[in-house]
Protein backbone atom coordinates (compact mmCIF):
# COMPACT_ATOMS: atom_id res chain seq x y z
CA UNK A 1 0.00 0.00 0.00
CA UNK A 2 1.37 3.47 -1.14
CA UNK A 3 2.19 6.15 1.32
CA UNK A 4 0.48 9.68 0.31
CA UNK A 5 2.63 12.24 0.02
CA UNK A 6 2.81 14.64 3.25
CA UNK A 7 1.86 18.08 3.08
CA UNK A 8 3.60 20.50 3.58
CA UNK A 9 1.85 23.43 5.64
CA UNK A 10 2.68 27.22 3.77
CA UNK A 11 5.13 29.33 5.97
CA UNK A 12 2.59 32.35 6.83
CA UNK A 13 3.40 35.03 5.10
CA UNK A 14 5.17 38.35 7.11
CA UNK A 15 3.10 41.42 7.32
CA UNK A 16 4.72 44.55 5.90
CA UNK A 17 5.67 45.47 8.90
CA UNK A 18 6.82 42.96 9.54
CA UNK A 19 9.43 42.52 6.80
CA UNK A 20 10.69 45.83 7.75
CA UNK A 21 11.19 45.41 11.38
CA UNK A 22 13.27 42.27 10.48
CA UNK A 23 15.39 44.08 7.44
CA UNK A 24 18.91 44.39 7.45
CA UNK A 25 20.69 45.38 4.61
CA UNK A 26 23.62 43.87 3.70
CA UNK A 27 27.15 45.03 4.27
CA UNK A 28 28.63 46.80 1.31
CA UNK A 29 31.19 45.09 -0.23
CA UNK A 30 33.78 47.72 -0.49
CA UNK A 31 33.63 48.11 3.28
CA UNK A 32 33.77 44.50 4.12
CA UNK A 33 36.89 44.43 2.75
CA UNK A 34 38.09 47.52 3.96
CA UNK A 35 37.74 46.04 7.38
CA UNK A 36 39.57 42.57 6.63
CA UNK A 37 42.35 44.41 5.31
CA UNK A 38 42.29 46.68 8.47
CA UNK A 39 42.32 43.51 10.44
CA UNK A 40 45.26 41.58 8.96
CA UNK A 41 47.33 44.85 9.09
CA UNK A 42 47.15 44.90 12.73
CA UNK A 43 47.08 41.34 13.31
CA UNK A 44 50.33 41.26 11.08
CA UNK A 45 51.82 44.21 13.08
CA UNK A 46 51.16 42.40 16.17
CA UNK A 47 52.57 39.24 14.78
CA UNK A 48 56.33 41.17 13.77
CA UNK A 49 56.16 43.33 17.28
CA UNK A 50 55.99 39.48 18.93
CA UNK A 51 58.57 38.31 16.65
CA UNK A 52 61.33 41.57 17.16
CA UNK A 53 60.71 40.75 20.50
CA UNK A 54 61.28 37.15 20.28
CA UNK A 55 64.59 37.51 18.25
CA UNK A 56 65.67 40.21 20.45
CA UNK A 57 64.95 38.40 23.96
CA UNK A 58 66.99 34.99 22.27
CA UNK A 59 69.92 37.31 21.10
CA UNK A 60 70.69 39.71 24.69
CA UNK A 61 70.28 36.26 26.34
CA UNK A 62 72.94 34.29 24.14
CA UNK A 63 75.21 37.03 24.31
CA UNK A 64 75.03 38.41 27.91
CA UNK A 65 73.94 35.29 29.41
CA UNK A 66 74.21 35.99 33.19
CA UNK A 67 71.29 33.97 34.52
CA UNK A 68 69.65 36.58 36.38
CA UNK A 69 65.65 37.55 36.53
CA UNK A 70 67.25 41.25 36.20
CA UNK A 71 68.99 41.19 32.70
CA UNK A 72 65.73 39.11 31.16
CA UNK A 73 63.44 42.40 33.14
CA UNK A 74 66.03 44.83 31.70
CA UNK A 75 65.48 43.55 28.12
CA UNK A 76 61.80 43.55 28.43
CA UNK A 77 62.02 47.54 29.40
CA UNK A 78 64.34 47.95 26.47
CA UNK A 79 62.07 46.28 24.08
CA UNK A 80 58.76 47.39 25.55
CA UNK A 81 57.14 50.44 23.43
CA UNK A 82 55.54 51.89 27.05
CA UNK A 83 59.02 51.95 27.78
CA UNK A 84 61.47 53.17 25.54
CA UNK A 85 65.68 52.31 25.74
CA UNK A 86 67.37 54.45 28.05
CA UNK A 87 70.30 56.98 26.45
CA UNK A 88 73.14 56.20 28.16
CA UNK A 89 76.61 57.74 27.75
CA UNK A 90 75.42 61.54 28.65
CA UNK A 91 77.67 63.62 30.16
CA UNK A 92 77.11 64.39 33.97
CA UNK A 93 80.40 66.70 34.31
CA UNK A 94 83.70 67.95 32.70
CA UNK A 95 86.90 68.96 34.49
CA UNK A 96 88.88 71.79 32.57
CA UNK A 97 91.13 70.53 30.31
CA UNK A 98 94.65 70.16 30.73
CA UNK A 99 97.15 71.10 27.84
CA UNK A 100 99.98 69.92 26.49
CA UNK A 101 102.48 71.42 23.98
CA UNK A 102 104.05 68.87 20.87
CA UNK A 103 107.68 68.88 23.35
CA UNK A 104 105.08 67.93 26.73
CA UNK A 105 103.11 65.07 24.84
CA UNK A 106 106.53 63.79 23.57
CA UNK A 107 108.08 63.89 26.66
CA UNK A 108 104.67 62.00 28.65
CA UNK A 109 105.01 59.62 25.94
CA UNK A 110 108.76 58.54 26.33
CA UNK A 111 107.57 57.90 30.44
CA UNK A 112 106.67 54.37 28.63
CA UNK A 113 107.83 53.80 25.50
CA UNK A 114 111.66 54.68 26.12
CA UNK A 115 112.16 54.51 21.39
CA UNK A 116 109.48 56.39 20.58
CA UNK A 117 111.37 58.59 17.49
CA UNK A 118 108.33 59.48 15.78
CA UNK A 119 108.08 63.47 14.97
CA UNK A 120 105.74 65.17 17.17
CA UNK A 121 103.04 67.80 15.05
CA UNK A 122 100.26 68.02 17.25
CA UNK A 123 99.91 68.90 21.31
CA UNK A 124 97.19 66.77 22.93
CA UNK A 125 94.43 68.13 25.78
CA UNK A 126 93.29 65.49 28.01
CA UNK A 127 89.96 66.18 30.14
CA UNK A 128 88.44 63.80 32.68
CA UNK A 129 84.79 63.51 32.11
CA UNK A 130 82.10 61.21 34.41
CA UNK A 131 79.34 59.88 32.46
CA UNK A 132 76.05 57.70 32.21
CA UNK A 133 76.12 53.88 31.86
CA UNK A 134 73.69 51.02 32.87
CA UNK A 135 73.72 48.69 35.48
CA UNK A 136 72.62 44.65 35.00
CA UNK A 137 68.78 46.13 36.03
CA UNK A 138 69.15 49.29 33.44
CA UNK A 139 69.76 51.83 35.68
CA UNK A 140 72.14 55.05 35.17
CA UNK A 141 75.15 54.75 36.77
CA UNK A 142 77.95 57.31 36.59
CA UNK A 143 81.32 56.22 35.01
CA UNK A 144 84.68 58.37 34.98
CA UNK A 145 86.79 58.63 31.55
CA UNK A 146 89.53 60.21 30.66
CA UNK A 147 89.17 61.75 26.89
CA UNK A 148 93.03 62.61 24.72
CA UNK A 149 92.48 64.63 21.49
CA UNK A 150 95.51 66.30 19.40
CA UNK A 151 94.91 69.95 19.14
CA UNK A 152 96.74 70.81 15.52
CA UNK A 153 93.29 69.92 13.61
CA UNK A 154 92.37 71.32 9.93
CA UNK A 155 88.97 72.57 9.71
CA UNK A 156 86.77 70.11 9.09
CA UNK A 157 89.17 67.31 10.10
CA UNK A 158 87.54 63.95 11.58
CA UNK A 159 89.09 61.63 13.91
CA UNK A 160 89.56 57.93 14.45
CA UNK A 161 88.03 56.84 17.64
CA UNK A 162 90.77 54.90 20.29
CA UNK A 163 88.37 53.35 23.03
CA UNK A 164 90.33 51.87 25.38
CA UNK A 165 89.45 50.02 28.76
CA UNK A 166 92.33 49.77 31.29
CA UNK A 167 93.78 46.72 33.02
CA UNK A 168 93.16 45.81 36.62
CA UNK A 169 93.99 48.97 38.76
CA UNK A 170 91.62 47.60 41.89
CA UNK A 171 88.64 47.58 43.22
CA UNK A 172 88.41 50.20 45.82
CA UNK A 173 86.87 53.72 44.87
CA UNK A 174 90.57 54.91 45.32
CA UNK A 175 92.22 52.45 43.01
CA UNK A 176 89.88 53.94 39.90
CA UNK A 177 92.12 54.64 36.54
CA UNK A 178 91.25 57.81 36.14
CA UNK A 179 93.13 58.73 39.60
CA UNK A 180 96.21 57.30 39.08
CA UNK A 181 99.49 59.31 39.47
CA UNK A 182 102.36 57.38 38.10
CA UNK A 183 105.12 59.50 40.15
CA UNK A 184 103.24 58.01 43.41
CA UNK A 185 101.71 54.78 42.61
CA UNK A 186 102.71 53.40 38.48
CA UNK A 187 99.78 50.96 37.62
CA UNK A 188 100.87 51.37 34.05
CA UNK A 189 100.89 55.00 33.41
CA UNK A 190 97.92 54.99 31.22
CA UNK A 191 98.43 59.27 30.40
CA UNK A 192 101.38 58.06 28.70
CA UNK A 193 100.23 54.89 26.63
CA UNK A 194 97.10 56.68 26.25
CA UNK A 195 99.08 60.37 24.48
CA UNK A 196 100.79 58.25 21.94
CA UNK A 197 97.78 57.33 20.10
CA UNK A 198 96.28 60.63 20.34
CA UNK A 199 99.35 61.97 19.56
CA UNK A 200 99.05 59.85 16.08
CA UNK A 201 95.52 61.64 15.13
CA UNK A 202 93.22 59.29 17.35
CA UNK A 203 90.46 60.74 19.57
CA UNK A 204 91.20 58.66 22.60
CA UNK A 205 88.91 57.63 25.69
CA UNK A 206 90.02 55.38 28.20
CA UNK A 207 86.90 54.43 30.45
CA UNK A 208 86.97 53.39 34.39
CA UNK A 209 84.16 50.81 35.04
CA UNK A 210 81.46 50.46 36.96
CA UNK A 211 81.36 51.22 40.71
CA UNK A 212 84.96 52.90 40.63
CA UNK A 213 84.57 56.55 42.60
CA UNK A 214 81.16 55.38 43.13
CA UNK A 215 80.61 55.17 46.81
CA UNK A 216 77.46 53.55 46.59
CA UNK A 217 78.26 50.77 44.20
CA UNK A 218 80.89 48.20 44.20
CA UNK A 219 83.46 47.33 40.87
CA UNK A 220 82.67 44.09 39.69
CA UNK A 221 85.50 43.14 38.50
CA UNK A 222 85.46 40.59 35.79
CA UNK A 223 81.93 40.92 34.76
CA UNK A 224 82.23 41.01 30.76
CA UNK A 225 78.48 42.12 30.15
CA UNK A 226 79.38 45.69 32.85
CA UNK A 227 82.54 46.32 31.19
CA UNK A 228 81.52 45.47 28.25
CA UNK A 229 78.25 48.52 28.46
CA UNK A 230 80.81 50.73 30.04
CA UNK A 231 83.00 51.34 27.12
CA UNK A 232 80.26 51.07 24.81
CA UNK A 233 79.18 54.24 26.35
CA UNK A 234 82.31 56.25 26.66
CA UNK A 235 81.82 55.89 22.67
CA UNK A 236 78.84 57.85 22.97
CA UNK A 237 79.99 60.33 25.07
CA UNK A 238 82.38 61.59 22.59
CA UNK A 239 79.66 62.29 20.26
CA UNK A 240 77.69 64.41 23.15
CA UNK A 241 81.02 65.99 24.46
CA UNK A 242 81.26 69.53 23.68
CA UNK A 243 84.75 69.53 22.65
CA UNK A 244 85.04 66.15 20.58
CA UNK A 245 81.35 65.92 19.15
CA UNK A 246 82.23 67.72 15.80
CA UNK A 247 85.56 65.74 15.41
CA UNK A 248 84.39 62.32 16.25
CA UNK A 249 84.68 59.94 13.01
CA UNK A 250 81.96 57.53 13.73
CA UNK A 251 82.94 55.17 10.76
CA UNK A 252 86.06 54.83 12.08
CA UNK A 253 85.91 53.49 16.21
CA UNK A 254 88.44 50.66 17.55
CA UNK A 255 88.02 49.08 20.48
CA UNK A 256 90.99 48.23 22.73
CA UNK A 257 91.95 47.06 25.95
CA UNK A 258 94.65 45.85 28.60
CA UNK A 259 94.47 42.46 30.22
CA UNK A 260 91.14 43.20 31.81
CA UNK A 261 90.30 46.05 29.26
CA UNK A 262 91.12 43.06 26.54
CA UNK A 263 88.28 41.56 28.27
CA UNK A 264 86.29 44.63 28.21
CA UNK A 265 86.92 45.22 24.64
CA UNK A 266 86.18 41.57 23.42
CA UNK A 267 82.79 42.10 25.44
CA UNK A 268 81.87 45.34 24.23
CA UNK A 269 82.44 43.71 20.76
CA UNK A 270 79.78 41.20 21.51
CA UNK A 271 77.35 43.38 23.00
CA UNK A 272 77.60 46.36 20.25
CA UNK A 273 75.30 44.55 17.92
CA UNK A 274 72.25 45.11 20.59
CA UNK A 275 73.34 47.23 23.25
CA UNK A 276 74.50 50.16 20.95
CA UNK A 277 73.46 49.36 17.14
CA UNK A 278 74.08 53.01 16.62
CA UNK A 279 77.68 52.56 16.78
CA UNK A 280 79.93 50.21 14.19
CA UNK A 281 82.85 49.50 15.34
CA UNK A 282 85.69 48.79 13.15
CA UNK A 283 88.36 46.79 14.63
CA UNK A 284 89.43 45.62 18.27
CA UNK A 285 92.81 45.09 19.70
CA UNK A 286 93.78 43.23 22.82
CA UNK A 287 96.93 43.81 24.64
CA UNK A 288 97.28 40.27 26.96
CA UNK A 289 93.83 40.13 27.13
CA UNK A 290 91.84 38.27 29.56
CA UNK A 291 89.31 36.04 27.31
CA UNK A 292 88.48 33.66 29.90
CA UNK A 293 88.10 34.24 33.23
CA UNK A 294 88.34 30.73 34.49
CA UNK A 295 91.22 29.65 33.00
CA UNK A 296 92.96 32.71 34.06
CA UNK A 297 91.96 32.03 37.96
CA UNK A 298 93.41 28.35 37.04
CA UNK A 299 96.40 29.24 35.20
CA UNK A 300 97.54 29.98 39.30
CA UNK A 301 98.61 26.11 39.06
CA UNK A 302 100.71 26.55 35.85
CA UNK A 303 102.94 29.12 37.22
CA UNK A 304 100.98 32.26 36.21
CA UNK A 305 101.76 34.89 38.80
CA UNK A 306 98.47 36.55 39.45
CA UNK A 307 97.40 34.53 42.87
CA UNK A 308 95.43 38.01 44.19
CA UNK A 309 92.52 37.05 41.07
CA UNK A 310 90.76 34.48 43.19
CA UNK A 311 90.07 37.04 46.18
CA UNK A 312 88.94 40.03 43.61
CA UNK A 313 86.39 37.72 41.96
CA UNK A 314 85.22 36.25 45.43
CA UNK A 315 84.60 39.93 46.22
CA UNK A 316 83.26 40.72 42.82
CA UNK A 317 81.04 37.89 41.80
CA UNK A 318 78.79 37.43 44.83
CA UNK A 319 77.62 40.81 44.66
CA UNK A 320 76.68 41.16 40.94
CA UNK A 321 75.46 37.68 40.69
CA UNK A 322 73.81 38.08 44.41
CA UNK A 323 74.89 34.77 45.19
CA UNK A 324 76.35 33.47 48.65
CA UNK A 325 79.61 31.63 48.06
CA UNK A 326 81.60 29.87 51.31
CA UNK A 327 84.79 31.50 50.98
CA UNK A 328 86.11 29.10 53.85
CA UNK A 329 85.89 26.25 50.76
CA UNK A 330 88.16 28.43 48.68
CA UNK A 331 90.78 30.81 50.78
CA UNK A 332 92.82 29.62 53.61
CA UNK A 333 91.47 30.90 57.26
CA UNK A 334 93.68 33.95 57.37
CA UNK A 335 92.53 35.58 54.03
CA UNK A 336 89.04 34.71 54.97
CA UNK A 337 88.90 36.84 57.47
CA UNK A 338 90.73 39.76 56.14
CA UNK A 339 89.35 39.46 52.77
CA UNK A 340 87.20 43.01 52.65
CA UNK A 341 89.91 44.75 54.36
CA UNK A 342 92.14 43.54 51.65
CA UNK A 343 90.32 44.29 48.73
CA UNK A 344 89.64 47.75 50.22
CA UNK A 345 93.57 48.27 50.60
CA UNK A 346 95.27 46.82 47.88
CA UNK A 347 95.60 48.85 44.68
CA UNK A 348 97.60 46.74 41.39
CA UNK A 349 100.89 47.97 42.68
CA UNK A 350 100.73 46.29 45.82
CA UNK A 351 98.52 43.19 44.98
CA UNK A 352 101.97 41.23 44.57
CA UNK A 353 103.79 41.72 47.65
CA UNK A 354 100.56 41.39 49.66
CA UNK A 355 99.50 38.15 48.78
CA UNK A 356 102.30 36.45 47.38
CA UNK A 357 103.37 34.30 44.61
CA UNK A 358 102.61 31.00 46.16
CA UNK A 359 99.24 29.65 45.96
CA UNK A 360 99.26 27.53 48.20
CA UNK A 361 99.55 29.86 51.03
CA UNK A 362 96.42 31.59 49.99
CA UNK A 363 94.02 28.71 48.27
CA UNK A 364 92.45 25.81 50.23
CA UNK A 365 94.63 22.38 48.94
CA UNK A 366 91.18 20.97 47.86
CA UNK A 367 90.34 23.47 45.67
CA UNK A 368 93.94 23.61 44.16
CA UNK A 369 93.35 20.24 43.54
CA UNK A 370 90.38 20.93 41.53
CA UNK A 371 92.16 23.72 39.43
CA UNK A 372 94.84 21.67 38.54
CA UNK A 373 92.74 18.79 37.55
CA UNK A 374 89.29 21.49 35.64
CA UNK A 375 87.68 18.79 37.89
CA UNK A 376 85.48 21.36 39.93
CA UNK A 377 82.83 18.84 41.17
CA UNK A 378 79.41 19.67 42.62
CA UNK A 379 81.31 21.59 45.60
CA UNK A 380 82.64 24.47 43.43
CA UNK A 381 79.86 23.96 40.69
CA UNK A 382 78.15 28.08 41.48
CA UNK A 383 81.70 29.63 41.20
CA UNK A 384 82.19 27.97 37.83
CA UNK A 385 79.25 28.42 36.64
CA UNK A 386 79.85 31.92 37.16
CA UNK A 387 83.43 32.45 35.80
CA UNK A 388 82.05 30.66 32.40
CA UNK A 389 79.23 33.26 32.21
CA UNK A 390 82.23 35.71 31.14
CA UNK A 391 84.23 34.17 28.76
CA UNK A 392 84.61 36.35 25.66
CA UNK A 393 84.78 35.57 21.69
CA UNK A 394 81.42 33.46 22.05
CA UNK A 395 79.46 34.61 19.21
CA UNK A 396 80.85 35.73 15.75
CA UNK A 397 81.43 39.45 15.22
CA UNK A 398 82.38 40.95 11.74
CA UNK A 399 84.84 43.30 13.25
CA UNK A 400 88.51 42.72 12.84
CA UNK A 401 90.87 41.79 15.79
CA UNK A 402 94.18 41.96 16.60
CA UNK A 403 95.31 40.33 19.74
CA UNK A 404 99.17 41.19 20.68
CA UNK A 405 100.38 38.64 23.46
CA UNK A 406 103.68 38.52 24.92
CA UNK A 407 105.47 35.20 24.99
CA UNK A 408 107.02 35.73 28.36
CA UNK A 409 103.62 37.16 30.15
CA UNK A 410 103.70 35.34 33.46
CA UNK A 411 100.56 36.82 34.43
CA UNK A 412 97.82 36.11 31.26
CA UNK A 413 99.73 33.26 29.48
CA UNK A 414 100.04 33.55 25.88
CA UNK A 415 98.72 30.62 25.68
CA UNK A 416 95.31 31.73 26.63
CA UNK A 417 95.28 34.11 23.55
CA UNK A 418 96.02 30.82 21.50
CA UNK A 419 92.67 29.41 22.53
CA UNK A 420 90.92 32.13 22.22
CA UNK A 421 92.54 32.29 18.31
CA UNK A 422 91.00 28.88 18.05
CA UNK A 423 87.65 30.10 19.64
CA UNK A 424 87.36 32.96 16.97
CA UNK A 425 88.46 31.18 14.02
CA UNK A 426 86.02 28.77 14.40
CA UNK A 427 83.26 31.19 15.37
CA UNK A 428 84.15 33.18 11.54
CA UNK A 429 83.35 36.64 11.23
CA UNK A 430 85.97 39.42 10.96
CA UNK A 431 89.47 38.73 10.51
CA UNK A 432 91.31 37.21 13.47
CA UNK A 433 95.33 38.25 13.47
CA UNK A 434 97.02 36.95 16.87
CA UNK A 435 100.94 37.92 16.87
CA UNK A 436 103.14 37.17 19.70
CA UNK A 437 106.03 39.09 20.79
CA UNK A 438 108.91 36.82 21.96
CA UNK A 439 110.72 39.04 24.50
CA UNK A 440 107.90 40.81 25.51
CA UNK A 441 106.39 40.46 29.25
CA UNK A 442 102.77 41.47 30.49
CA UNK A 443 103.92 44.82 31.77
CA UNK A 444 105.58 45.95 27.86
CA UNK A 445 103.39 44.19 25.18
CA UNK A 446 101.47 47.47 24.89
CA UNK A 447 104.79 48.98 23.92
CA UNK A 448 106.69 46.61 22.34
CA UNK A 449 103.49 46.28 20.01
CA UNK A 450 102.87 50.19 19.53
CA UNK A 451 103.90 50.42 16.11
CA UNK A 452 102.11 47.15 14.56
CA UNK A 453 99.04 48.19 16.08
CA UNK A 454 99.16 51.67 14.00
CA UNK A 455 99.88 49.85 10.92
CA UNK A 456 97.47 47.26 11.38
CA UNK A 457 94.88 49.99 12.17
CA UNK A 458 95.66 52.03 9.43
CA UNK A 459 95.13 49.12 7.04
CA UNK A 460 91.81 48.51 8.68
CA UNK A 461 90.70 52.00 8.05
CA UNK A 462 91.95 51.65 4.27
CA UNK A 463 90.06 48.43 4.01
CA UNK A 464 93.38 46.82 3.30
CA UNK A 465 93.29 43.08 3.76
CA UNK A 466 95.31 42.35 7.00
CA UNK A 467 96.86 39.12 8.02
CA UNK A 468 94.58 36.33 8.99
CA UNK A 469 96.32 33.79 11.60
CA UNK A 470 92.91 31.20 10.84
CA UNK A 471 95.07 29.02 7.89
Amino acid sequence: MSKSPVQKKPKPKASKQQAHANYMPPLPQRKQKKSRKKLFKTAAWLGCLLLVAGVAYTSYSLIVNDGTRQSRDLLTRLVSPQQPQPKFGKVISVEPALPYDAAATKALILQTNKTFNTPITSGIRKQVVRYTSSDQDGNEIPVYARVYAPTNLANGAKLPVFAFAPGTTGIDDRCAASLERPQVANWANYDSLMAAYAAKGYLVIITDYQGMRDAKRTHHYMVGSQEGRAVLDSIRVLKNLDTTKSVVDTSNIFVSGYSQGGHAALWADMLARDYAPELSLKGLVGFGPVSDVRTTLTDITRGANINWFGPFLLTSYPDYYRTNYDTSKYLLPKWQESLTSDIATQCINTVIPHWGKNPAAIYQPSFLSALASGNWGSEYADFARDLDKNRAGTIATATPKLINHGRRDNVVLASQSETLRVRLCGLGGGTTTLKIYPTATHYDTMVQSYNDTLVWMNAVKAGRQVVSSCQ
